[in-house]
């Protein structure tokens, strides 16, 4: 956890305690820490191991795939010359490696495993042969060293692809976030400023992501909705059912009460976490 969400986490704690109500304290809390994850996420430095990159290999010079004579001056045989590839579209190349490594990189350090199902959309998706990896390899090196800009990466692939490509794109930044295990709530969170840069519509974000993360029927349920209700119908239900089951409205009641009140509440924020974590909130 970054020194600046932790910060904000405390200094959103303070103020809720000087207001002095329990859900202005775990509101302002939170609000601190996500403010103070945004200043860690702007101003981090990246590391990573040094084998990060090692799947982008060099390719073979040309000039070593030609039939050369040997010392002896014979011909020696060689595999045949690659034909020449296609130019890839520079801009498009260094935008896409900025919105990857910023993705991989919302949990902690990128891992290899990470930069591998980069290296596989290139190669699959775009069609990217050796020599053009070489381009993509050196743009992750860049990215790996100085923090890209999310939001701006992101705005600048939507503005190069059509429609059909950039729900592909966000389709593959989903399988980037999971490979190496259980999606945080920090990657989440990036997945959906990433589908709001690339103007994938909320409706096709959300099946994106339901495909990868399941519907989450029971945690909408638990708030009194469908999920199709928007962020704001969402946010709404929890403030409303939180003050209502709150236990301090029932501490009067007795013990049992209390009790019953404090499970519901735990129920009612479990779920809006986990919505959270679903929609990137």
């Amino acid at each position: 956890m970054g020194a600046g969400k932790v910060l904000g986490a405390i200094v959103g704690l303070v103020v809720g305690l000087l207001i002095g109500h329990p859900l202005a304290i775990i509101l302002l809390a939170a609000a601190g820490g996500f403010v103070g994850h945004r200043f860690d996420e702007q101003h981090a430095v990246f590391t990573n191991t040094p084998d990060v990159l090692s799947d982008f290999t060099p390719p073979v010079p040309r000039d070593w795939e030609e039939d050369r004579p040997d010392v002896a001056g014979r011909n020696t045989h060689r595999p045949p010359t690659r034909p020449q590839e296609d130019e890839p579209d520079d801009a498009l190349t260094r935008d896409l490696c900025a919105l990857f490594i910023e993705v991989a990189h919302a949990d902690g350090d990128v891992r290899r495993e990470e930069v591998r199902e980069v290296r596989r959309y290139f190669e699959t998706v775009l069609g990217y042969g050796p020599e053009s990896l070489q381009l993509v390899r050196g743009h992750l090196k860049t990215f790996l060293a100085r923090p890209p800009d999310l939001e701006a990466a992101a705005r600048a692939c939507g503005e190069q692809m059509p429609s059909a490509e950039r729900r592909r794109l966000l389709d593959t930044l989903f399988e980037l976030a999971l490979v190496d295990g259980a999606l945080q709530r920090s990657e989440r969170e990036a997945l959906r400023r990433a589908a709001r840069g690339l103007g994938v519509s909320e409706e096709d974000e959300l099946e994106v992501a339901a495909h990868y993360l399941g519907e989450g029927d029971e945690h909408y349920a638990v708030l009194g909705l469908t999920p199709d209700a928007t962020d704001a119908e969402v946010k709404r239900a929890f403030r409303q059912l939180a003050a209502e089951h709150h236990p301090d409205k029932a501490a009067h009641a007795g013990r049992q009460a209390a009790e019953q009140a404090t499970r519901r509440f735990q129920e009612v924020r479990d779920a809006y976490e986990e919505i959270r974590r679903l929609r990137g909130l």
